[in-house]
This record gives C-alpha cells, structure tokens and sequence, in this order.
C-alpha cells in the first residue's frame, strides 16, 4: 500500500507507545491490579507491534507470532478496561483468561503451524471473547459504545487477517491494520477518559468535605485568603448547628451543609470550619446579608429541622480572615448567651440568631 501502509504501521506503533506511557504512569501512581494489567497489555502490545512493523510480509509465521502477542495484549486490555469502567463487578472473566491462553499459545507454536491455522486460532479465540461480551456482559452491564466497538473492530480485524491467510491476498492482511488503529485509539480515548474522571474526583474530595459536599476548612481558607486579597467580597457568615430534633446529627449537619450550599450559588462559597460550624464568605448578592442570612436560617430551619445560630460581618480591608470570623462568632455566641431572637448591631457586626 505504499506510503498509506506506511502511514498505517506509524500510526499504530505511536498510539501504542503512548498507551505503554501511560500504563506506566498509571502503575507507577495507582499500584493495583487493574493497572498492572494495563502495563503488562501495552507492554505486549508495543513489543508485539514493533515486530510487527519489522515483518515485510503479512502472510508470514514470524508475524503470526506477533500478531498472536499483540492479539494476548489487546485481551487483556479489555480485562482492564472491564475492571476499569465496571469497578462494582467482581465476574471473573474466565473466557478472556481463555482467550488469552490460546493466545499465548498460538504465538508459541506459530513457528510450527501453517499460518492459515495460527490465523484461525487467533480469531476463534478473540470471536469468542466478543461473543461472551456481547451476550453475557453487555446484558448485565449495558452497553458501552466505546468497547462495543473495541472488541467488533479487533475481531474484524483478525477476520481480515483470516480471510488473506487463506485466499493468500496480502492485502487483506495490510486492511486489517487500519482497523487495528482504530481500536487502539479507542482504547487510548477511554483509558485517558478514566484518567481525567479519577484526577477530578481525587481534585474534589481533597477540597470537598465528605458529609456536606461544602469546601474542607483548609481549602475554604486559601479561596477565602484569596478573594479577600483581591477585594472582591460583601461579608463572612459564622452558621452554628447547634442541634437536630429527630434525626442523626451528621445526616442534620449534612442537610444543612447542602442546604447553605444551595442558598449561596452565585453569591459565594462556604466550608465546615469546625465540627458543627460552616463559615460562608459572600462574594457578591442582591440581597442585604440579613436577608441572605434569614434565608440560609430559614432553609437549615425546614431543610435539617435543626437550630442555628448565624453571625454575619461586613469585610473591612483591615481585617484578615481570621478577624472576620472571630467577629462574627463573638456575636453569635453573645447572642446565644443572651437568647436574643432577633437582629441586632454589635461593635459593627450584625448578628441573627434562630
């Protein structure tokens, strides 16, 4: 096929070194099973493919002997991929462990079989990791386009290969490597899919407390030091949880987190500071803070059918984070002390109690 073999070949081997890449970072990073499954396919698959490349003819046992390896690689990446994207399912997965048995097999007597039988053997055993796929899996399961076509393209592929190793076109055998790009690449897009979901989730719950889906006091800290610096900020609210009458109180604390969650979208962002204490800095509202404070009281109040205590401050430039938080508790807690159900000024800070 000339410089569109060529560009086929190159195409291959470079989405398979990058798949070999990135299974080694993923192993490196996250050592477990799955990825160590992942390392060990494109490991296979880059060595299988670079010999590949160096087989000028396709109807051939040397390359029969690489494309029965890469076939053993491409199967076990679907174990991965399985793992990966179905990570509840505990299924064993005895036919792919089959299928890349006969593999493994094949490329051990390649050497001794005529091609037309390593061929046969090859596609029988990759037929029948699709099969099962497709009628035990993808019931159970639902069907997931991206290894739908993954496991249809890489036994077209091998069927291809077949159809050549038996009419003795060569060419045939050359076409199946085009669709033999298209699964790598695939394969390629998915694992990177999974690498960008498991780096978002790893970026949310290292921020995000677990129970009220609020900032961590940590990162509450630095966004706040933050927007302070810059200044583009209206208030800081000090939220008391103080108790919950007929539920637990995490599930309380988490009603009211997701209700004060709910209550500033566009306005701000909160964290749990303490145990039973959520601090919110106001960025921007339409509301004055003791409207906006009513509200989140009146939302905690039907949303987690708990008291609170809510002490608010205007931001001053002279004042730091820490500063702005003390005013508003001093007032809360003065308020709670006094049993005050009302709004009130104190020494610039308005207070509102429940």
């Amino acid at each position: 096929m000339g410089d569109f073999g060529e560009l086929t070949i190159g195409s291959m081997l470079s989405i398979n070194i990058v798949l070999f890449i990135i299974g080694l970072l993923m192993y490196r990073k996250w050592r477990n099973p799955t990825y160590l499954k992942f390392l060990g396919a494109f490991s296979l698959m880059l060595f299988a493919n670079a010999g590949m490349v160096l087989m000028p003819h396709k109807l051939m046992s040397a390359y029969m002997f690489f494309l029965s390896l890469y076939a053993a690689g491409m199967v076990i990446a679907q174990i991965g991929i399985f793992r990966l994207y179905y990570n509840k399912r505990t299924d064993k997965l005895y036919v792919h462990l089959g299928g890349t048995a006969v593999t493994l097999i094949t490329a051990a007597m390649s050497l001794f079989l005529p091609v037309q039988m390593s061929s046969f053997l090859v596609f029988l055993s990759v037929v029948g990791v699709t099969l099962y796929t497709l009628i035990k899996i993808f019931p159970e399961v639902g069907l997931n386009p991206q290894y739908f076509m993954v496991t249809i393209l890489f036994a077209m592929q091998l069927l291809l290969h077949l159809s050549g190793a038996f009419t003795g076109y060569e060419l045939l055998a050359e076409l199946s490597l085009v669709l033999s790009v298209f699964a790598s690449f695939i394969v390629f897009t998915m694992i990177f899919e999974k690498i960008i979901g498991v780096m978002q989730a790893a970026t949310y719950t290292s921020t995000r407390d677990e129970v009220t889906g609020l900032f961590t006091q940590k990162h509450f800290i630095h966004q706040a030091n933050q927007a302070l610096s810059k200044g583009k900020t209206v208030g800081v609210l000090y939220i008391e949880i103080q108790n919950s009458t007929h539920i637990s109180e995490e599930e309380s604390f988490k009603r009211a987190g997701r209700a004060v969650g709910r209550a500033l979208e566009g306005n701000g962002f909160a964290g749990r500071y303490q145990s039973d204490v959520i601090v919110a800095l106001i960025t921007s509202s339409n509301l004055p803070l003791a409207e906006l404070a009513n509200s989140i009281r009146m939302k905690i109040d039907v949303e987690a059918s708990s008291t609170v205590l809510i002490g608010y401050i205007d931001t001053k430039p002279e004042f730091t984070l820490d500063d702005h938080i003390r005013e508003a508790k001093e007032g809360a807690v003065r308020t709670k002390q006094s049993g005050l159900n009302r709004i009130f000024d104190l020494d610039q800070s308005k207070i509102l109690a429940d």
